[in-house]
């Protein structure tokens, strides 16, 4: 991320620092509002998501919510994350999308037959292969699905190393031996995302329309289809 790219006159240092800075605010933040929130069984409960198969319906059905640090990949980026969770199987893989509900509702439903999708954004619950996710609990899922999974996408909400921990824990327990991991975050995540889980940025990086800042892709493989420049963005 080049401050030149950021179209503002900070450094590289100084905007990610001022971004994590955000983060940690929003992360303090969400912990006082759960702490003061009904149960969503008791009460009104939340919008309902919209069901979709395709990238377009996905975009088109559900907004970005920025309570949620929700912002969607473009449609390029999203088609290229697809590829890679179809890439060399032959079959639908079975892949955990945790806070990618843009990938998950981007496959067939053949496809998410052998999936699952955790977020925190329950208005997708009432559609199957969903499951409740706050990163605050990473330990807290079903026993099926521990080690049951061949592929995990990951973009956790905050970029801070407090969450990619937790994230980390999560996809220790969900991950097969062997199995295939594609992360999202900034490039001054590397050294970190090599600490914890053993990944690597690609050439290609994805484009956010709606961040002023530029994430990565990190793989614990090599991968061809993320070996070339990202033509949306040149670099």
């Amino acid at each position: 991320m080049s401050s030149a790219g950021t179209g503002c006159d900070m450094t590289e240092e100084e905007l990610l620092a001022m971004l994590r800075g955000i983060d940690s605010g929003k992360i303090k933040k969400q912990g006082r509002d759960l702490a003061g929130a009904e149960d969503p069984a008791e009460g009104a409960g939340p919008a309902q998501g919209q069901n979709c198969e395709t990238v377009d319906s996905f975009l088109e059905m559900n907004e970005e919510d920025g309570d949620f640090n929700q912002y969607w990949y473009s449609k390029p980026s999203i088609n290229k994350m697809v590829e890679e969770t179809r890439a060399e199987a032959g079959r639908p893989m079975k892949v955990a999308f945790l806070s990618t509900p843009s990938i998950f509702f981007s496959l067939s439903e053949e496809e998410r037959e052998q999936c699952v999708v955790l977020d925190f954004d329950r208005k997708w619950e009432a559609i199957p292969g969903f499951q409740f996710y706050d990163f605050n609990d990473p330990e807290g899922l079903p026993a099926e699905m521990h080690h049951a999974f061949e592929m995990l996408v990951i973009d956790p909400p905050f970029i801070t190393r407090e969450v990619w921990e937790k994230y980390t824990t999560t996809a220790k327990l969900l991950l097969q031996p062997g199995g295939k991991l594609l992360c999202s975050t900034v490039d001054e995540n590397a050294e970190m995302m090599k600490e914890l889980l053993d990944v690597h940025t690609n050439v290609f990086r994805p484009r956010i329309p709606n961040l002023v800042y530029q994430y990565s892709f990190y793989t614990n493989y090599a991968s061809e289809g993320l070996s070339q420049v990202n033509q949306e963005i040149g670099f």
